[in-house]
């Protein structure tokens, strides 16, 4: 342990399928890890001697790809530091550039808006002397009643500090939809295909029911509507008028996809023995007690407290367990594969569906093949549709 205290040691990135046997291949040479993470079931960093660098890369081959990422430890901080003349100057002289740039805005968050644009709110609090650099002093009331006269339908301004960060949401109030030109004849007709759901005539004579599979075109409400006689008097031709079809259509509208996850998963048991750790961050600065002590090549990391501070410099002190853990590779779950398709499916929708769109069901079917799964998903949505088609008289 106090070798590893000492010495340089290599981060380096290892890529490749059944990590785990590579580990195993680096535990027979003798070739020890230390601070293993695994990213993904693909994906790891450790950290390894710089004499066994050459051997690991070695050993994996064409089958692993080694990646060098940096060079650490106390031997080469000693290193480097002997040969900074000016270091505790530039310390100095960094702290104290810190504890400067504390006193003004480093970057401003906007959450809230929906009609207006993050780049219309930026270019107005700009104007108004609120942007990345200007001190922290500005009486944030002023600025509020500034942004209500310079920014249209907003209701609320909320606008708070962490640290150097600056948060401004806003609240925007509801605008009435400009109204619809319905001064010439016209159909209703859907723009989808699907199945028609619900159907809410205002105007107009309906041609579909509930339950009808209606395709990209077809007339959903006439604006052609038939004039009953009651006069008792026959004609050869029935007299008709002319109308703006009006209503509300829903469809349900079938997307079919295909999603991807792989079959099996790297799987970390606990052994039961454990001890604690901390982290101190102190601006962009951070020390953590594990690059000292570290008594196992695998381990999992559980939070325990956290204090947090934003004045003068932000800062915060993390305690938390090292958990020795033990690396398997296992296959997964059918819950696990069910909730990871449901996110998946989750994310597509953002993309393919609507805003309006509202997800009514959705029928998974998975396969096994190879290495991955395929996950076939049809998701039936409700959807508005209507377009207005002009009537030639």
């Amino acid at each position: 342990m106090s070798e590893w205290k000492i010495r340089r040691w290599n981060t380096i990135k290892i890529e490749g399928f059944q990590i785990q046997r590579f580990i195993n291949l680096c535990s027979a040479k003798a070739i020890g890890f230390r601070t293993i993470r695994m990213i993904d079931d693909c994906t790891m960093t450790g950290e390894i001697l710089p004499e066994d660098l050459e051997e690991v890369i070695r050993l994996g081959g064409n089958r692993w790809k080694i990646t060098f990422l940096k060079e650490d430890g106390l031997e080469h901080r000693v290193r480097v530091f002997l040969k900074r003349t000016a270091t505790w100057i530039g310390l100095l002289l960094f702290c104290s550039i810190l504890y400067f740039q504390s006193q003004f805005i480093s970057q401003i968050q906007i959450t809230g808006y929906e009609r207006l644009t993050e780049k219309e709110i930026r270019c107005t609090l700009e104007e108004l002397g609120f942007y990345p650099g200007a001190k922290k002093s500005y009486d944030l009331t002023t600025l509020k009643t500034r942004l209500f006269h310079e920014l249209d339908h907003i209701t609320w301004v909320g606008i708070t500090y962490e640290g150097t960060l600056a948060k401004v949401e806003i609240l925007e109030g509801t605008v009435m939809p400009p109204l619809e030109d319905t001064s010439y004849p016209a159909n209703l007709c859907s723009e989808k295909e699907g199945y028609l759901e619900h159907l809410m005539v205002k105007e107009g004579l309906a041609m579909k029911q509930p339950g009808d599979y209606v395709k990209p075109g077809d007339v959903l409400i006439s604006g052609i509507i038939p004039i009953e006689d009651k006069t008792f008097q026959r004609t050869e031709e029935n007299p008709i008028r002319y109308v703006h079809a009006q209503g509300d259509a829903k469809l349900r509208v079938l997307h079919r996809l295909i999603v991807y996850q792989p079959l099996y998963s790297t799987i970390l048991e606990d052994t039961g023995a454990w001890y604690p750790g901390v982290q101190i961050s102190l601006g962009t600065r951070s020390w953590d007690s594990d690059r000292c002590l570290r008594l196992w090549n695998t381990s999992r990391r559980k939070v325990v407290a956290t204090i947090q501070w934003n004045r003068p410099i932000p800062g915060k002190i993390c305690l938390y367990q090292n958990w020795n853990v033990e690396i398997r590779r296992g296959k997964r779950l059918e819950e696990e594969i069910l909730r990871r398709g449901e996110q998946q499916i989750r994310a597509i929708s953002k993309e393919i569906l609507p805003k309006t769109a509202e997800i009514i069901k959705k029928d998974l079917s998975f396969s096994e093949k190879e290495n991955i799964i395929v996950m076939n998903v049809l998701i039936h949505a409700l959807e508005d549709t209507g377009v207005d088609q002009p009537i030639s008289q």
